[in-house]
């Protein structure tokens, strides 16, 4: 009986890794339902909440990143300080860097003086390449220096398929990012409140300067004006757009609503009727609220574990009483997922499952982790405990121990050699036995002899 749960145990687990293994719940076919599609080359959903990936397409994929570029640009700028009240002279040669090339720019002129938080508005809301230029002569000396901050930047932060040329987003052919990698930095910018704040001004009047009059920086992210109807989103608060020719339509954004926050990365869009109302839309605009209606409106913290919930059973050794015992979940999962759902709506996957498990053991006993299943995608991770205790048998601890020694090749060689000794004791034995025999025999043969020739010899 035990060798037949073993087996089933075994075939278990080597199918379950069969199964290719997950770490989103990719919902990019229900997100793309009907006569919804996501158009873009990269799409990427996550959740603020929990850091699990939502929607995922091409998240990996190296791709120019246009200006959001300029978020790595502005977390170098606030990791370096916080006073933003620090005055700051725009170099000729930030400008003369973006001359010829078409760059948006801010407005600001060589010699004048802003503030660190209106050079930030700058970069952040007209997407200033002027600003971005300004900003990495300040803070790194020359634009080389501060583009190495940047990439060092990126490395700290785990931005393994980063690659900065510039600090504003210039086509250049390895000028290079991931949405993961997007999300990473972005994630770590949105931890500045100041840059929160920046990121969702839908206009901002910027004060008179030295060399200028006051103006409005007009924020390029139509998701976040509501003037513009077919994009605009209440619930999404900024981040940051981008647009080149190799980029495409691209946009980073956050939005909220009813305590739940994700993060949307949207890059490679174009324009194009995607809704039949024979207008072309920006389809990065476009994708990132298909993600964001999609999410807000299904998904739901469910419990999708219960504390105790029997997930398998694992065979016992030496025990008398039972054959197998029960593993449970540790503790209670939630996870997001489609409403409606829960507990009996997943799977487990044990991770690193032991064949079987000695006893004794205890209620509460660790043994491994079980991957949380749903619709072939991992939602979570359990921790597995033993669900009862058991007792060891000393007996058929003792018998398995003999059988384990008996079963090893050095026992056997041990074995052959005592055999083989023992044999070739018997046999010499026997031999000098047969020599002792034949020597007794010749002395009493000796001695008949002697004994004969002693009586004759009397007789005459």
């Amino acid at each position: 009986m035990k060798k037949l749960i073993i087996f089933i145990c075994s075939l278990t687990i080597i199918l379950s890794s069969l199964v290719l293994p997950a770490s989103a719940q990719n919902y990019l076919d229900s997100v793309q339902n009907g006569d919804v599609n996501l158009n873009c080359e990269v799409d990427l959903l996550i959740s603020l909440d929990d850091g699990s990936v939502i929607v995922e397409k091409n998240a990996d994929k190296p791709f120019a990143p246009a200006s959001l570029t300029k978020v790595m640009t502005a977390l170098v700028v606030l990791r370096s300080t916080d006073d933003y009240n620090r005055i700051i002279t725009v170099s000729p040669e930030a400008l003369e860097s973006i001359a010829g090339t078409g760059s948006s720019t801010s407005g600001i002129k060589s010699g004048e003086q802003l503030s660190l938080y209106n050079m930030l508005c700058a970069l952040l809301i007209p997407s200033g390449n002027d600003a971005a230029a300004a900003l990495a002569i300040e803070f790194g000396g020359t634009i080389e220096g501060f583009v190495k901050m940047m990439n060092d930047t990126a490395k700290e932060l785990g931005c393994t398929n980063t690659h900065f040329d510039n600090p504003h987003g210039l086509d250049t052919p390895t000028h290079l990012t991931t949405a993961n990698d997007l999300a990473i930095i972005a994630k770590e910018a949105l931890k500045y409140s100041v840059f929160q704040n920046i990121v969702s001004f839908v206009t901002y009047t910027m004060p008179a300067t030295n060399m200028n009059k006051e103006r409005k920086l007009v924020n390029t992210n139509s998701v976040i004006n509501p003037a513009y109807v077919s994009y605009y989103n209440k619930s999404v608060k900024g981040i940051k757009t981008g647009s080149t020719e190799n980029a495409g339509k691209c946009l980073i954004s956050y939005a909220s609503k009813n305590g739940y926050n994700y993060l949307a990365v949207t890059m490679g869009g174009d324009y194009r009727d995607s809704d039949g109302d024979n207008i072309e839309e920006n389809q990065a605009f476009m994708d990132t609220n298909h993600m964001y209606n999609w999410a807000f409106k299904n998904l739901r913290y469910e419990i999708v574990t219960r504390e105790g919930q029997f997930v398998c059973s694992a065979p016992l050794n030496y025990c008398w009483d039972m054959e197998s015992v029960r593993l449970v979940a540790l503790n209670e999962v939630m996870a997001l997922v489609p409403q409606g759902n829960n507990e009996e709506s997943v799977r487990f996957v044990p991770i690193d499952m032991p064949e079987s498990i000695d006893a004794p053991v205890k209620k509460g006993d660790k043994i491994c982790k079980a991957k949380i299943m749903f619709a072939d995608q991992q939602i979570g991770t359990a921790d597995l405990v033993i669900a009862e205790d058991a007792n060891m048998s000393v007996l058929l601890y003792a018998m398995a121990m003999v059988k384990r020694v008996t079963s090893k090749t050095i026992f056997k060689i041990i074995f052959v050699v005592v055999a083989i000794l023992i044999v070739a004791y018997i046999a010499a034995f026997i031999v000098i036995n047969k020599r002792r025999r034949k020597a007794r025999e010749l002395k009493i043969i000796k001695y008949n002899e002697l004994h004969r020739n002693t009586q004759q010899n009397k007789k005459k």
